[in-house]
């Protein structure tokens, strides 16, 4: 009996060695990028990676009606047949199959309406005001971390208007810009009370494209009255255009303060375009 034991499990271990050792066969790779396509409609063409010699077929999800996929070669073009007039993007999951390989790609229709954040990575700005030492200065206009910030300058004050013109470096068909507030952990800053924000295209002649006003006390949506610095304001300001501008130079005039010292802070600029 014992030494039937022993049988089993020598042919145990031998059982589990072998399965260890066996190596699943290579099938091959394929890799697609996903596609972006316009919301009027239009078509992309993407490259196939593979190292596949078989012939790849597609399929494309039940329902996406309004996407096609053609394929010639490892060349795969995706169209959208008709105009995306709905309130979102749509997307439609493309199956591929290569060998034994099955893969999937995701082809994207953009909708009409739908705003482009400007890429501001080349962005420079310049102003009549800014304490560089507290809060980063002027390149902190161009970064998602609210926590630094532009500072209108306390040690050698200038009085009220603050300007800051920002250079997007080309023109931008603008349809709205946004201003991020100083942030410290979960509060705001509500120091801009009234800001103008004016548009040029050779940084002489500007003219007037929007603002806001946000001033204290200020009832936030639960009832509660703000006098102060708070995680109660929001941490951005949206300023929608009446119509779409097309600038490279922003000035934003700071006109008004919250703050009894006339101080106050801007943590980023952004802008928004269509395409």
């Amino acid at each position: 009996m014992k030494k039937l034991s022993y049988l089993l499990l020598l042919l145990l271990t031998v059982i589990t060695y072998g399965c260890a050792e066996t190596e699943q066969p290579y099938v091959g790779y394929i890799v697609v990028e996903d596609a972006v396509l316009p919301a009027a409609g239009g078509s992309t063409t993407l490259t196939a990676d593979t190292d596949i010699s078989s012939p790849i077929s597609i399929e494309v999800e039940k329902g996406a009606d309004w996407c096609t996929i053609s394929i010639a070669g490892n060349k795969i073009t995706a169209t959208a047949t008709q105009a995306n007039t709905g309130i979102d993007s749509r997307k439609a999951i493309v199956y591929l199959r290569c060998g034994y390989r099955e893969e999937t790609f995701t082809v994207t229709q953009q909708y009409e309406g739908q705003q482009y954040e400007i890429d501001w990575s080349d962005w420079t700005a310049s102003g009549n005001s800014v304490q560089a030492n507290d809060g980063g200065g002027y390149p902190s206009l161009f970064t998602e971390e609210r926590t630094t910030f532009w500072h209108s300058n306390y040690s050698e004050p200038v009085p009220l208007p603050y300007e800051i013109i920002i250079d997007m470096q080309k023109e931008h068909t603008c349809y709205k810009f946004r201003i991020g507030r100083r942030a410290y952990g979960a509060i705001n800053y509500p120091s801009v009370k009234t800001m103008e924000i004016y548009g040029s295209t050779d940084n002489e002649n500007f003219t007037k494209v929007g603002g806001f006003t946000f001033a204290l006390p200020w009832t936030a949506p639960d009832g509660t009255v703000v006098t102060g610095n708070s995680a109660l304001i929001p941490g951005i300001e949206d300023v929608e255009l009446e119509k779409p501008v097309t600038v490279r130079y922003v000035k934003l005039v700071i006109t008004a303060t919250n703050t009894s010292n006339k101080a106050c802070q801007v943590s980023y600029f952004k802008a928004y375009e269509k395409k």
